[in-house]
């Protein structure tokens, strides 16, 4: 039965559109819709309505002003009626030629993920779910997905990588390139601070201006119906923490490679004039060379980086706030973040390396007080003691990284990534003795 959409106010007032048997139509003001309407009160996809063998079915397709019928805002799948008042923001159109239809016997639609069969029971109990695009997809699936593959345009989400208080990381594919991506989103209502939401995309703006191989690339950024997400570099490996906790403490050349790496990414940072302020085990990534069959690490999370040239502009920050991570913080970051500098990112570095090389952060306190007082006031004990197999030289480099002054650290990145290849190259050489005598 054909079925007209009369539109009785906004842009489209006293125009119709025909919807046949089995036809779709994507309503919103997006180039990528059957039916534009050039209307900032409505979303770019607003919402969907199908004339099935079951009758029309409307559904809101994440709008942000919502789909009413009858003055009641509607979600998934909603049966239209003869005469039914649908509003999409400022717009208004009423259904005409419906005509109620048997049950069939027939499927109503198909799960868009496993072209199983939707009959109108599964639509009606709720069992069956319609992601963002407007598809099907049935209880089955949704236990396996646990995610909507169509959450972002130009997106399909295969697998989710993790879960975090305000959003969540997935393996996906840009459909445009083919490329595996990994998709970090968040969701504003769970966000109780604007300035997490500006954080967010700082560390898109951040990372997007770095090009090195230990940096986690980014390729995109942007909101799509409400999520905020940053496409970034898929990384094929874990956290360096979860390293550490499977195997305690790590080889001195394996922790080397690693800290060589990330400290070379820091000194490419430090030329563009940023500064990471959150170094720690949490936010390297190592994955296995293919060349080498060495680490391969990356550094990730640049929401809490800096510009040393435009310090204190963003207003992100206030003085004498403290931002990071307390076991691998220096003291100078303690009390006012926009205090650090390279310099701050060269202790973190050097913490993250002494926690490899001896099983345990150099600091592991229960509460914040005694975090602050061992920070401020004592050295970590001796990687030697917790690792005699480290050698003398690697530990005075620690140690020098880790210097309560700034001023007795390293001064550059490039300063502390040339100490630590010396000590490489030297315990290599020894080693290679070793093998041939």
């Amino acid at each position: 039965m054909r079925v007209e959409l009369r539109f009785v106010r906004g842009p489209r007032a006293g125009q119709s559109y025909p919807l046949d048997d089995n036809g779709t139509v994507i309503i919103g003001r997006g180039v990528e819709t059957n039916f534009r309407i050039q209307d900032p009160s409505i979303s770019r996809r607003h919402c969907q309505i199908t004339n099935s063998p079951q009758g029309v079915l409307i559904a809101d397709l994440g709008s942000s002003n919502g789909t009413y019928v009858n003055g009641n805002r509607i979600g998934t799948w909603t049966q239209l009626q003869p005469n039914d008042q649908v509003i999409l923001g400022n717009n208004e159109f009423q259904v005409a030629a419906v005509q109620p239809r048997p049950a069939p016997s027939q499927p109503a639609a198909m799960c868009s993920n496993c072209n199983r069969p939707v009959n109108a029971q599964d639509l009606a109990s709720g069992r069956v779910r319609q992601d963002t695009n407007g598809r099907l997809i049935c209880a089955d699936c949704l236990k396996q997905f646990d995610f909507e593959p169509n959450l972002i345009d130009g997106y399909t989400i295969q697998k989710k990588l993790g879960q975090g208080a305000f959003g969540a990381v997935y393996k996906a594919t840009q459909t445009a390139t083919g490329r595996i991506v990994a998709l970090k989103t968040i969701k504003p209502q769970l966000v109780s601070n604007e300035n997490d939401v500006k954080r967010f995309y700082r560390e898109a703006e951040t990372a997007g201006k770095l090009a090195h191989s230990s940096i986690c690339g980014v390729f995109d950024a942007g909101e799509c119906r409400g999520t905020h997400f940053i496409a970034m570099e898929y990384i094929e490996g874990r956290e360096l923490t979860k390293y550490i906790e499977q195997y305690g403490r790590l080889d001195v050349g394996y922790s080397l490679k690693i800290t060589i790496q990330i400290a070379g990414a820091l000194a490419h940072a430090f030329g563009q004039g940023i500064v990471h302020r959150d170094i720690k085990p949490d936010n390297i990534m190592v994955a296995v060379d293919p060349q080498t069959r060495g680490p391969l690490a990356k550094l990730v999370d640049f929401g809490l980086a800096k510009s040393f040239t435009s310090s204190g502009q963003s207003g992100l920050t206030a003085p004498g706030e403290g931002m990071g991570t307390l076991a691998y913080m220096p003291p100078e970051q303690l009390d006012n973040a926009l205090m650090a500098d390279q310099r701050s990112d060269i202790y973190s570095l050097g913490a993250s390396l002494y926690h490899m090389l001896a099983g345990k952060r150099p600091f592991d306190e229960k509460t914040t007080r005694s975090f602050i007082l061992k920070i401020l006031n004592q050295m970590p004990p001796p990687i030697r003691v917790l690792n005699p197999a480290v050698p003398q030289e690697v530990q005075t480099i620690v140690e020098k990284a880790m210097a309560k002054s700034p001023d007795e650290r390293y001064q550059t990145p490039s300063e502390f990534e040339a100490d630590l290849i010396a000590i490489f190259n030297k315990l290599a050489a020894k080693y290679a003795a070793q093998q041939r005598g």
